[in-house]
């Protein structure tokens, strides 16, 4: 006669396999797996608006960032070289600051002879300062090792490369600019001394300042500069030669 046995009359049979270790960890391991897949295609299925604008975002970012292998890197960074040796078309501050580094130079090694403010030592000093400067400027374009520069064009508005004539044609433009400045400053002077001091100019104020003005100017004419190339045994045999006339240079001479 058979017991009860939890409310039924049959005893339960027990199971005939009990799993091993090796077993159970097998099991769980392909229980993941479905799990990982369940949710992978979870995911694709119901990518949702707001993922998609997600996306859209990330593709902006890495393209205006450089980092969408898309673009042509390397064009990009030859393009950003060129911007970074690109040279402003104005060095006049920049050369009048290296004349007058010249000048100061040159005052330091001949002493009185170049300190004493006269108008030939004027026009010498400036004269040498812009010689100094100009044959820098040919040997930095001459050397195979020189790094390329750029300027913007001035009539194209266009990047274009930087050549020896654009930049003599700067420190020209910062020389005339400057002796510009004396010549007017000189002008001035004899206006000042014949009005407050009553002194009559030995010229016309006007025609002072055009004389000043075209001596600095032919004190750097081609033969000028071989002369203030040479070596000299004292600093007045740098003097330019001038073709503005003895009355002139001798009226030149009194007002400085």
């Amino acid at each position: 006669m058979s017991k009860i046995y939890a409310g039924r009359t049959d005893i339960p049979k027990l199971n005939k396999h009990i799993p091993t270790y090796e077993e159970l960890a097998a099991r769980a391991q392909e229980q993941k797996h479905e799990q990982k897949t369940q949710d992978f295609t979870r995911d694709k299925i119901s990518f949702s608006q707001e993922g998609m604008n997600s996306a859209s975002e990330m593709r902006k970012y890495l393209n205006e960032n450089g980092l969408n292998h898309s673009r042509d890197l390397q064009a990009e960074l030859e393009e950003l070289d060129k911007q970074l040796h690109t040279k402003l078309m104005d060095y006049t501050s920049n050369f009048w600051q290296e004349m007058g580094k010249v000048i100061e130079d040159e005052r330091a090694s001949w002493g009185s002879q170049a300190g004493e403010k006269s108008f030939d030592n004027s026009v010498t000093s400036w004269a040498k300062a812009y010689q100094v400067v100009y044959d820098r400027i040919v040997d930095e374009f001459s050397r195979e090792d020189r790094d390329t520069t750029y300027v913007i064009d001035k009539d194209t508005g266009e990047r274009r490369e930087e050549t020896v004539e654009d930049r003599l044609a700067e420190l020209d433009y910062a020389y005339e600019a400057r002796t510009t400045f004396i010549a007017a400053s000189k002008k001035v002077m004899v206006q000042i001394q014949e009005s407050f001091g009553g002194k009559k100019p030995p010229e016309k104020p006007e025609d002072i300042e055009q004389k000043v003005k075209e001596a600095y100017m032919q004190a750097i004419s081609e033969k000028n500069l071989e002369r203030l190339r040479q070596k000299v045994d004292s600093f007045q045999e740098y003097r330019p030669e001038l073709s503005i006339g003895l009355h002139w240079e001798q009226v030149l001479k009194e007002i400085w």
